[in-house]
């Protein structure tokens, strides 16, 4: 006896019914119009529920997400467990596109089984992509790093991840303020790697194109695609993972990104502007896993470095720099690579225009053009004033005999900054803060030793650099 076709309108009443019942249950109106208004469904019965759907996505999505509450109003209507049975309606995906609902055709999907052309009753995975482009700038490699000794440890933590990636300091995570090359030794791990491995799946990504790429997959229904492509790389190069903070959403699919790449130990690099504990917002898990690994900072480069680094950039320009004005432009901007790098722009630029020599009043000149250049002058009296206020003491205080911790501790900051920044002897700074050179020398070293692991003599030393660099 020939099974009787379901009735259309039956159908349609009882999918309504459940739509009804299962709209109250979705977390907002946009999740009810973008996963089931656009479902089609083919039989309600007590026993069996088949809905048609525009793609693969759409099964993977509702049962990662949505099944319970789904099935919930299933029962509520049906009376009974049934089960869901969905299969894939080439005419709902085109539908989707012409009312908007899609801005692009999805990928290609995986076959379905011969044996059953047309329903399953689980999601299948799209075939993993073999090439990846890895988005790196041709610019940054370890040939072309100038290290002093205000990176020199970035730089061979870097340099060892990049022979043995996932294997040593997994993950890596720099940090340090605008301009420092952050991204430069990041992405020259890149570089090494595929240099040796041309097969690698490396992938270099913001934090914000992360989150972007996660809220097109969602509108799109790929969210299984966008977790293919960051879950089987080799070696994955984050920058600006600061920018996740407050976005719980996106935090969530990273620490599950993240688990995934660490459980299969492939390399994963992060930059921040901040060490992982300092970023307010990021969740504890998070900064746990950032904090397994290796946590190194890249401060502002010394006079020598910046010297350095003007001369190897003027030469990929092809001029030669001479040293008087390498220090000229060296001595005066001080805050970031990145502003050395644009007043040598500008000043190779006006001498190809003008086919005139690099010279020192033309250095000048381009040095007045450029916002003051830099910071005023770094003295020890400025250092020690704009320590005090940050510490909120009196300067007398910090000069004084007092040897409380709200009073020595500033004085230390401020010893050990001067010695850094000024390049005064330890008898000249313990001379202006009343003190021998060994108070300096024992200043310099407490420092040194607790910055790293104090959160807040490292916040410190970074906010008053800061406002030391500011014009």
């Amino acid at each position: 006896m020939q099974a009787t076709a379901p009735d259309p309108a039956r159908v349609s009443e009882g999918w309504e019914r459940i739509l009804a019942a299962l709209r109250p249950q979705l977390p907002s109106e946009q999740a009810f119009e973008t996963w089931f208004r656009p479902l089609r469904p083919r039989l309600v019965a007590a026993d069996l529920i088949e809905l048609e759907v525009p793609n693969l996505f759409f099964v993977d999505w509702i049962q990662e997400h949505y099944l319970n509450a789904l099935s919930e109003a299933v029962r509520s209507v049906t009376g009974g467990d049934a089960q869901l049975r969905f299969a894939i309606s080439p005419e709902l995906e085109v539908a989707r596109e012409t009312n908007g609902h899609a801005e692009a055709a999805a990928p290609p999907l995986a076959p379905l089984s011969p044996s059953h052309p047309e329903t399953w009753g689980a999601p299948r995975r799209p075939p993993v992509v073999s090439t990846l482009e890895p988005r790196l700038n041709p610019r940054f490699t370890f040939a072309n790093f100038v290290v002093g000794p205000s990176n020199e440890l970035t730089h061979a933590t870097c340099l060892a991840v990049a022979e043995s990636p996932g294997l040593i300091y997994n993950p890596l995570f720099i940090y340090g303020g605008t301009g420092l090359g952050k991204t430069h030794c990041m992405q020259a791990v890149g570089h090494a790697v595929l240099e040796r491995r041309a097969e690698a799946r490396v992938l270099y990504i913001s934090a914000e194109r992360f989150m972007n790429e996660m809220i097109f997959a969602i509108q799109r229904g790929q969210q299984l695609a966008f977790r293919e492509k960051y879950r089987n790389v080799d070696l994955l190069l984050i920058d600006d993972i600061q920018f996740l903070a407050g976005k719980d959403g996106t935090q969530e699919e990273f620490f599950y990104t993240f688990g995934a790449l660490h459980e299969a130990h492939k390399q994963i690099v992060l930059t921040s502007d901040k060490p992982p504990r300092e970023i307010k917002g990021l969740e504890e898990r998070l900064v746990s896993r950032f904090n397994q690994g290796m946590v190194t900072d890249m401060k502002p480069p010394d006079l020598e470095t910046r010297v350095a680094i003007l001369k190897r950039r003027a030469a990929a320009y092809g001029h030669e720099l001479s040293n008087e004005v390498a220090l000229l432009i060296a001595s005066r901007v001080r805050a970031n690579v990145r502003h050395l790098e644009g007043v040598l722009v500008r000043l190779t630029a006006l001498t190809e225009l003008g086919r005139t020599k690099i010279t020192v009043g033309l250095a000048e000149e381009v040095l007045r053009d450029y916002a003051s250049a830099d910071a005023p002058a770094l003295t020890l009296e400025r250092i020690a004033q704009v320590t005090a206020d940050h510490f909120n003491v009196s300067l007398d205080l910090m000069r004084g005999k007092r040897r409380t911790s709200t009073i020595a501790l500033p004085r230390q900051v401020a010893m050990y900054l001067a010695r850094q920044k000024t390049g005064l002897s330890l008898s000249d700074v313990g001379a202006w803060f009343k003190r021998d050179h060994t108070t300096v020398l024992h200043a310099c070293g407490k420092i040194d030793q607790v910055r790293e692991r104090d959160p807040r003599v490292s916040s410190a030393l970074r906010e008053i650099l800061e406002r030391l660099e500011r014009p």
